[in-house]
C-alpha cells in the first residue's frame, strides 16, 4: 500500500503539475541515442560560407554575386541561401538579387527582405528547448491565413524530390534533430578561381552563407554539435529527401502515457515484499528493459518515445520497496529474538506471536518446528498442529520437503501425527514398524506404518 501509494503520486506528479521540472530525464534520454543514430548527408551538397571578417558589406554582398553567378554557370540544380547577408530598410537591394526569381532555383527564408524579389521562400525557425538544445522543428507554420512550407519541406517540395511520405504529410508535425552528418564544404577562392572545374558543381545542392562552421553557429543539436543555419537546413532536407525523418507520431504520444501506468503497476505487483537483492535484479531488468525499447524506438523506427520519466517512477518504486524491505528485515530480526526468547521461558503462545511475524528463513522454520514440539511435551497438539499448518500455509515454499516426513536425515527428528518417531525397529512385506514417542503420556510406543499405494 505504501509503494501504490507512493507510484500514484509520482505519476500524478511527474505527467501533471510537475511535469517540467522532471521532462529533462526524456530529452537526456532522447540525447542518449540520438548521438548514435545514423544520418547520411546528400551526395550532391555543397556548403559554401563566405568568411566575413575584414569585410565590409558591400564586399560581401558583391562575393555573394560572383558566387551566385559562377553557380548558374556551373549548372547547379538548387541553390539556398539560409541565412542571407543582413539588409536594412533603407539598403540598396544588391544587383544579383535579380537572380532569385531567374531559372536557378534560389530559396530564402521568407522573413528576409530579399523573400520578395524571390520566386522560392520557406519559413526557417529556430526553436530551442530550455537548456538550449534544438531537439524540434515544425515542418509547416501558419503565415495569416495559409500554411508555409519550413525552408527544408519547402525546397524538397519545389524541386519534386519529396515523395509522399505519411509520416511527414499533416500539417501539425513535427521532426526531431539528432545529430549533423557533415557536408562536403568549399571555400569562395575555390569556387571562383578561374582553374575551378566547375562542371563538378552541376545538379548539385549548393548552401550559401556567411556564416562559417563552429564560429557562426546558430543551434546547439542533442549530439553537442554546434550547427550553422545552412548545416541545420541541409541535415533537414537530407532527413526529408531520404525518408529519414524522425517523427513522434500520435500513438506514440497515447503508449508516453500507457506505458508509465503499466510500469507502475508491475512496479507495486512484483517489488514489495521481497529481500533487496530480488529488487535491486528486478528493477535492474526492467529499467534496461525500458531504455532499450526507447533505443530500438529510434534507432530502428526512427520514432521518438519519450520514457525518462516512467524510468524515474521505476527509480521511486525501486528505492522506496529497498528501503522498506530492509524496515522489514529489522522489525523480522527484532521478532525473531524475542519468539525465541518466549520459547526459552516456555511461554509457547507468545512466541508463536512472534515468529508469525518474521520472515520465511529456514532458521524461522527450524524455530517453528521446536515450538510445536513444544507444545507436543505441553499436551497441546491442536497447537502443534496449528503450528505446522500455519508454516504449510504461509511459508510453504521455504520448507524442506523432507523436514517432517520419516524419510528425513537420520539424526533429524521425525514424528507421524503426534508421535515423535525415534527410530524404526525393522521393515517387513506390509510396512515398517517405528519407535516412538507419545507426549500426551510421556511413554514409548510401536508405530506400524503401511503404505498405501495412491
Amino acid at each position: 500500500m505504501v509503494v501504490l501509494a507512493f507510484v500514484s503520486l509520482l505519476l500524478v506528479l511527474i505527467y501533471g503539475p510537475a511535469a517540467s521540472l522532471f521532462v529533462a530525464a526524456d530529452r537526456f534520454m532522447f540525447d542518449l541515442f540520438a548521438s548514435s543514430l545514423r544520418n547520411a548527408p546528400q551526395e550532391a551538397t555543397v556548403i559554401v560560407s563566405i568568411d566575413p571578417s575584414r569585410k565590409s558589406d558591400d564586399e560581401i554582398l558583391g562575393e555573394y554575386g560572383r558566387i551566385l553567378q559562377q553557380l548558374q554557370a556551373a549548372g547547379a540544380r538548387r541553390v539556398v541561401l539560409a541565412a542571407p547577408p543582413s539588409l536594412d530598410e533603407q539598403d540598396e537591394i544588391p544587383g544579383w538579387a535579380a537572380m532569385l526569381s531567374g531559372e536557378l532555383p534560389i530559396f530564402v527564408p521568407d522573413s528576409h527582405r530579399l523573400a520578395d524579389f524571390a520566386t522560392y521562400t520557406g519559413v526557417l525557425s529556430i526553436e530551442p528547448d530550455p537548456d538550449g538544445v534544438l531537439r524540434r522543428s515544425r515542418l509547416w507554420h501558419l503565415k495569416g491565413d495559409s500554411m508555409a512550407p519550413a525552408l527544408p519541406l519547402a525546397i524538397a517540395l519545389a524541386t519534386g524530390d519529396h515523395s509522399a511520405d505519411p509520416r511527414v504529410s499533416r500539417a501539425d508535425v513535427e521532426v526531431y534533430h539528432s545529430n549533423y552528418a557533415a557536408a562536403s564544404r568549399l571555400t569562395p577562392q575555390q569556387i571562383l578561381d578561374p582553374s575551378f572545374p566547375v562542371s563538378t558543381l552541376n545538379d548539385k545542392t549548393v548552401f550559401v552563407d556567411s556564416a562559417p562552421e563552429l564560429v557562426a553557429s546558430a543551434a546547439l543539436l542533442p549530439s553537442g554539435q554546434f550547427v550553422t543555419h545552412s548545416e541545420i537546413t541541409a541535415q533537414l532536407l537530407a532527413d526529408l529527401e531520404q525518408h529519414m525523418t524522425i517523427v513522434a507520431p500520435s500513438w506514440v504520444r497515447s503508449l508516453e502515457w500507457l506505458v508509465p501506468a503499466l510500469l507502475a503497476i508491475l512496479a507495486v505487483l512484483l517489488l514489495p515484499a521481497r529481500n533487496r537483492r530480488d529488487i535491486v535484479l528486478l528493477s535492474i531488468i526492467m529499467i534496461l528493459t525500458v531504455v532499450l525499447a526507447q533505443g530500438l524506438f529510434l534507432l530502428i523506427g526512427r520514432v521518438r518515445l519519450d520514457l525518462g520519466r516512467a524510468v524515474i517512477i521505476l527509480l521511486g518504486a525501486s528505492l522506496l520497496s529497498w528501503w522498506l524491505a530492509g524496515k522489514i528485515k529489522k522489525a523480522s530480526a527484532r521478532a525473531f529474538k524475542r519468539g525465541r526468547d518466549f520459547l526459552a521461558a516456555g511461554r509457547l503462545e507468545p512466541a508463536f506471536a512472534e515468529f508469525r511475524r518474521c520472515e520465511p528463513t529456514e532458521t524461522v522454520v527450524a524455530a517453528m518446528y521446536k515450538l510445536s514440539l513444544a507444545f507436543e511435551e505441553q499436551a497441546k497438539p491442536e497447537r502443534a498442529e496449528a503450528v505446522l499448518q500455519w508454516m504449510k500455509r504461509t511459508q510453504g515454499s521455504t520448507l524442506p520437503e523432507n523436514k517432517f516426513s520419516l524419510g528425513a536425515k537420520k539424526d533429524t527428528p521425525q514424528r507421524l501425527g503426534r508421535y515423535v518417531i525415534e527410530r524404526r525397529l525393522g521393515r517387513g512385506a506390509m510396512g515398517a514398524v517405528y519407535l516412538a514417542r507419545d507426549p500426551r503420556i510421556n511413554r514409548a510406543v510401536a508405530l506400524k506404518v503401511i503404505p498405501i499405494e495412491k
